[in-house]
């Protein structure tokens, strides 16, 4: 993304830092050496935009309403894995994340950085942890899937239920005599209510498109149990 085409940085994230021009969002790895990684969260701040209900790019609580990211496969079983955004960082997240505004016919198969040399350091000086350790060791990666439609659903602050589960996550210290460990985490927030309105955001090979979905065409992707009123659709 040239400078010109960088999307102006909502009031909402003032206070965060930036890297080439973009804002850098709280809920990702911060890299010993000020830089960031864009795609692998931070566990830690992951569940508690979750649990406290915060906003993962600026890191504020969030208002009303809230935003959940997601494709089809979410829209359909109703459970998201993107914590929750408010409303501007919503926007300028559709324009500054190449995947969310369709400009990547495919997922990225290049190692992520904290993956690295460059993830081998912690940031906390004061930590023994030796650098980077992914949560789940069974997690599967979408290297080289080909990109989806992205959608935006609107919903109350407590539109959703978060939701856990366990996983084999590996041990961090080298003096511990097991190479893993069965660790519950936050994976995520399963929808309790309809949402208030549902944005289609991006599609392959059409870009960023922002176009509120009717009440038919959002019915045919939720869940029957989630899907708009017809109040909610003239909201």
């Amino acid at each position: 993304m040239t400078a010109a085409n960088r999307p102006p940085i909502p009031a909402s994230c003032a206070h965060r830092p930036t890297v080439g021009g973009l804002v850098v969002p709280v809920i990702n790895l911060r890299l010993a050496d000020g830089g960031v990684d864009f795609r692998s969260p931070h566990q830690t701040t992951y569940a508690r935009c979750w649990t406290e209900r915060l906003c993962q790019t600026c890191g504020n609580p969030l208002g009303h309403p809230a935003v959940l990211f997601g494709g089809p496969n979410q829209l359909a079983s109703g459970h998201f894995d993107e914590p929750p955004l408010c409303p501007p960082c919503a926007l300028y997240a559709s324009r500054a994340c190449p995947m969310v505004a369709g400009r990547q016919p495919f997922y990225a198969v290049r190692a992520r950085v904290s993956e690295g040399h460059r993830g081998k350091a912690c940031t906390d000086p004061a930590c023994d942890c030796g650098g980077y350790v992914p949560t789940d060791i069974n997690a599967g990666d979408a290297g080289g899937d080909p990109a989806h439609p992205w959608y935006a659903l609107y919903v109350e602050p407590r539109g959703y239920t978060v939701t856990v589960q366990d996983v084999e996550s590996p041990c961090p210290d080298a003096r511990c005599r097991h190479t893993s460990h069965r660790r519950r985490i936050v994976n995520g927030g399963l929808l309790n209510r309809p949402p208030l309105k549902v944005v289609l955001v991006s599609a392959p090979g059409e870009g960023r498109t922002w176009r509120r979905l009717t009440t038919a065409e959002a019915a045919e992707l939720l869940p029957a149990d989630y899907r708009l009123s017809e109040a909610a659709s003239l909201a």
